[in-house]
C-alpha cells in the first residue's frame, strides 16, 4: 500500500481499518466515476458519492444508499473513489467543481472523504458515514449531517450487562488524546448501568501489554474501543493471548475484530446505514431550510459472536445466539 501521498488524517484510519472491515475487490473501477445512462437535469434530486477507498464495508453502505435512493427517486450521478490518496482527492474536487451541474447533496464515506468534503464544499449538504470515532475529526457544520459508525454506549453496555450478569468490573485501555471524550461519556453511562469502569491510559502502543497486565486480575471483561493507539495488529495479538489465558470476555464494536479473536461485537448493519443515509438525504433535499440534521445513531445493529473464543473461555451465550440479528463466526 502506497502511503506517501496519503492525507495525514486518513493515515491512522488506513492502518487500523483492516481490523474493522474485510477487504474485497472493488464493486466498480477504482478512481472512476459511474454516470447514469441518461443525462440529469437541474431540477432533479441529484447526489454524488465520494468513497475514501474500496473496502467491503464501504461498498455495503453504498449498496444500501443506492437501494434507498431508488425508492426515494433520488438520482446518483457519480461515485468517486479516492483510493486513500490525497492527490486523488484534489483531482476529484476539481472534477466536481468544474462541472456546471452541481450536486444537490454529497454522501462521504470514510474519514478521508468526510474531511475532504467538509473542507471543500460549504454550500452543499453533506452526509458522512463509516467514520470510526468521528468525534476526533470535528465533522460539524451548518451543512453537515452524519451517521455514527459505532453503536451507542447505552446499546453497548446493555448487551455487555446481559452477557456478564452479576459481574460488574469492566476494563478499558485508551489513549486520552484520541478517545478521552468517549471514556468521559462512558463513565456516566456505566454508572447508570451499575458497571465499575476500570480505566487505564496509554500514550504508545508498546504500553498496551503492561496496561492490560495491571488490570487483568481486577476485571470481568475487557471493553475494546476504536482507539488507534490500542488497536493495532501487534497489540491485538497480545490482548487476545492474555485474555484467552485468563478466560476473560472481550467486547468490541467491530465484527472484524471478533473474527480476529474477540468474543462479541455490536456494530451497525452497513447496508442499513446506507438506507438510513438515503432517508436523511430525502429530508435534506426536500427541505432547503434544513442545513444539518446533526449526528444520528445507526438505526439497525448486528451482533457478531466468535464461537471458538466462547468455547475457549467457557462462557454460555445461548440466550444471545437465538437472536435474529446475530452472526456466528466461524
Amino acid at each position: 500500500m502506497r502511503l506517501n501521498n496519503t492525507h495525514p488524517v486518513a493515515l491512522w484510519f488506513i492502518l487500523i481499518f483492516p481490523f474493522y472491515a474485510v477487504l474485497q475487490a472493488p464493486a466498480w473501477a477504482a478512481g472512476k466515476e459511474i454516470t447514469p445512462l441518461r443525462k440529469t437535469h437541474a431540477n432533479e434530486d441529484t447526489v454524488i458519492i465520494i468513497r475514501s477507498q474500496s473496502i467491503a464495508a464501504y461498498n455495503e453502505a453504498i449498496k444500501g444508499f443506492e437501494e434507498g435512493c431508488k425508492e426515494e427517486n433520488i438520482t446518483i450521478r457519480a461515485i468517486y473513489d479516492l483510493k486513500g490518496d490525497a492527490d486523488e482527492g484534489k483531482r476529484v474536487v476539481q472534477n466536481i467543481k468544474g462541472d456546471k451541474l452541481k450536486p444537490k447533496l454529497i454522501l462521504a464515506i470514510g474519514v478521508l472523504a468526510a474531511t475532504l468534503v467538509k473542507e471543500q464544499f460549504t454550500d452543499i449538504p453533506i452526509i458522512f458515514c463509516m467514520v470510526i470515532n468521528h468525534e476526533r475529526f470535528n465533522l460539524q457544520g451548518t451543512n453537515i449531517t452524519g451517521i455514527s459508525s459505532e453503536a451507542s454506549l447505552e446499546d453497548q453496555f446493555t448487551l455487555l450487562k446481559e452477557i456478564l450478569g452479576k459481574h460488574k468490573n469492566v476494563g478499558v485501555i485508551y489513549d486520552p488524546i484520541k478517545t478521552g471524550k468517549i471514556i468521559s461519556e462512558a463513565t456516566i453511562v456505566a454508572k447508570k448501568i451499575e458497571f465499575n469502569l476500570i480505566k487505564t491510559e496509554v500514550s504508545y502502543e508498546k504500553e498496551v501489554a503492561s496496561a492490560l497486565k495491571n488490570i487483568i486480575n481486577k476485571i470481568d471483561a475487557l471493553w475494546m474501543i476504536p482507539d488507534g493507539t490500542v488497536i493495532t495488529k501487534d497489540s491485538l495479538d497480545i490482548i487476545f493471548r492474555m485474555t484467552l489465558k485468563k478466560h476473560l470476555p472481550t467486547f468490541c464494536t467491530s465484527s472484524a475484530i471478533v473474527k480476529a479473536g474477540a468474543l462479541i461485537s455490536i456494530s451497525p448493519d452497513y447496508v442499513y446505514t446506507g438506507l438510513q443515509a438515503a432517508q436523511l438525504a430525502k429530508t435534506l433535499l426536500h427541505d432547503a431550510a434544513t442545513g444539518s440534521l446533526g449526528i444520528k445513531q445507526p438505526e439497525k445493529l448486528k451482533l457478531t459472536l466468535n464461537t471458538q473464543t466462547a468455547e475457549i473461555i467457557g462462557i454460555n451465550l445461548s440466550s444471545i445466539t437465538s437472536r435474529a440479528n446475530i452472526v456466528l463466526y466461524p
